[in-house]
């Protein structure tokens, strides 16, 4: 007689119901992910949809880190040299990122009573 050693197929315990299940949630995933990134690009290319003010020129901006935006620059403890080292090279008016937010930084009194009569905060 020959002995006939049987090996467990790992397909056995999983059903072709789950199988099918398992590869759809991961099909329906990647499709979304996919729509979502398409809807973001989608939307950036609208004109007007950036949170831009259509009446105001653009302000040079500091160039920083992706994620933390110019965070690192600003570790200094007289905050004041800093601004002053940027208003050198960048000019009297400028935006910096901190983390998600940007800043516009006025860098004279002057200036800033000059833009503070044209907003109303």
């Amino acid at each position: 007689m020959c002995a006939v050693s049987a090996i467990a197929n790992p397909m056995d315990s999983i059903t072709l119901f789950q199988l099918v299940q398992t590869h759809s949630f991961a099909t329906s995933l990647a499709v979304a992910a996919l729509s979502l990134l398409f809807l973001f690009w989608l939307l950036r290319r609208i004109p007007g949809f950036t949170r831009r003010h259509a009446g105001l020129p653009p302000v040079p901006a500091v160039p920083g880190l992706p994620v933390i935006g110019n965070l690192l620059q600003l570790k200094e403890k007289k905050p004041y040299k800093t601004f002053t080292r940027m208003a050198q090279k960048h000019g009297p008016i400028y935006s910096i990122r901190t983390g998600a937010s940007t800043i516009i930084v006025l860098n004279s009194a002057d200036l800033a009573k000059e833009v503070g009569h044209c907003f109303s905060f």
